[in-house]
C-alpha cells in the first residue's frame, strides 16, 4: 500500500463507517429504487434520501452510493469492481458508472468508473461539482481525462476514508487544454455547429441522432470529429461522440461514450442490433477500425455501417 500523503477527516470516515453499519443495506435498495433513467438520482432524491435517513448532506449520500456504482462495473478481466459519483453542480443529481472492460482487446480499452462518470457528464452536458471514489485518488489516466472539462479545477473528489481534495491538489501540475491554446470540454459548447450529414438511406432519427452527436464531438486535437449511433433491437437508439484529450490518451473513442451510455441505460451488448458511425472522410483520425475491433468484441451479430460527414 502506497503512502496517503494527504490527511482525511477522521470525523467524515466514522460517520459514514457508522451509516454504512446502520443503513447501509435498506440505503442502497432505496436508492436503486429511485434511481431514474441513465443511473441517475434527481437532485429532489438525493434531499429526499437526506431527510429519511439522516444524513449530513450530499456528500455522504454519494459516499453511500457508491455500492451501488458497482452494480454498473463490467470487469470480466481484472474482477476489480470500481465505482464512482458524480454531484453535478447545477442540478444536485448524482450521477452512478462503474469500470467497464472487455476480453479480447487491449487493456486501453478500458472504461475507468470516473472516465464514465465524466463522460455521462458530457452527454447529459452540465458540469462536476464532485466525485465520490472508493479512495479519493483517481490513477493517472483519470486524471488526464478529468483535467480536459473546463470545471476540473474545481472538481473536489471525496472517499469513505474521509479525503476531501481538489483535483488541482491530486494533480498540481498538469497538461491541460490551456498548453495548446484550447479551452477544454466547455458545458454547452457546440464545437462543430455546421457538421452536416449526407442522410440517403438512413432514417431520419438515426441521421438526426448522428448529426447532433457529432456536432458537440469534442476533437480540437485531431480535428476529426466523429460520432456513433446504436440502434438497439427494441428501436432505442444510443449515441456516443469521441471524447478527445489533449494528450491523446486517454481519448475516449465514439462506441466507448455509446457502450457508457447503453450500460447507464441498463441495457446489453445482446440488444445491440446495429451500429453506425460517422467519421471525415480521409481524416488524420480515423476510429473505424477499433470501432470495428471493440464492436466485434462485445457482439457477433450486431451490422457496422460507416458514413461520412458531408
Amino acid at each position: 500500500m502506497s503512502e496517503r500523503p494527504f490527511r482525511a477527516d477522521p470525523a467524515i470516515a466514522r460517520r459514514i463507517a457508522h451509516a454504512t453499519e446502520a443503513i447501509g443495506p435498506a440505503f442502497t435498495e432505496r436508492l436503486t429504487a429511485e434511481l431514474g433513467p441513465g443511473h441517475v438520482l434527481p437532485g429532489a432524491g438525493v434531499e429526499g434520501l437526506m431527510t429519511d435517513f439522516g444524513l449530513a448532506g450530499p456528500r455522504d449520500v454519494a459516499l453511500l452510493a457508491l455500492p451501488a456504482a458497482t452494480r454498473l462495473a463490467r470487469p470480466p478481466i481484472s474482477g476489480f469492481f470500481v465505482g464512482a459519483v458524480g454531484i453535478e453542480a447545477a442540478s444536485g443529481d448524482l450521477v452512478l458508472g462503474g469500470n467497464v472492460e472487455f476480453p479480447g482487446l487491449d487493456l486501453g480499452s478500458t472504461i475507468h468508473g470516473e472516465g464514465f462518470v465524466a463522460a455521462r457528464i458530457f452527454q447529459r452536458d452540465t458540469a462536476l461539482a464532485v466525485l465520490a471514489t472508493g479512495e479519493a485518488r483517481p490513477c493517472a489516466h483519470c486524471r488526464q481525462c478529468l483535467s480536459e472539462y473546463a470545471w476540473s479545477r474545481d472538481l473536489e473528489l471525496i472517499d469513505p476514508l474521509g479525503h476531501t481534495l481538489s483535483l488541482a491538489e491530486l494533480y498540481p501540475w498538469p497538461f491541460v487544454p490551456g498548453d495548446l491554446g484550447e479551452p477544454g470540454i466547455v458545458p454547452g459548447a457546440v464545437p462543430w455547429p455546421d457538421l452536416a450529414l449526407d442522410a440517403a438511406g438512413l432514417e431520419p432519427d438515426l441521421a438526426g441522432a448522428l448529426i447532433r452527436a457529432g456536432r458537440r464531438a469534442h476533437a480540437p486535437y485531431g480535428r476529426c470529429p466523429a460520432a456513433i449511433a446504436l440502434r438497439l433491437h427494441d428501436g432505442r437508439l444510443i449515441v456516443g461522440s469521441l471524447i478527445e484529450s489533449v494528450s491523446f490518451n486517454p481519448t475516449i473513442s465514439p462506441l466507448q461514450s455509446a457502450l457508457i451510455g447503453l450500460h447507464a441505460d441498463g441495457a446489453g451488448y445482446a440488444d445491440i442490433a446495429s451500429a453506425t458511425l460517422a467519421v471525415v472522410r480521409g481524416g488524420d483520425v480515423d476510429p473505424t477500425a477499433a470501432t470495428r475491433a471493440l464492436l466485434g468484441a462485445i457482439t457477433s451479430s450486431a451490422t457496422l455501417t460507416v458514413v461520412t460527414w458531408s
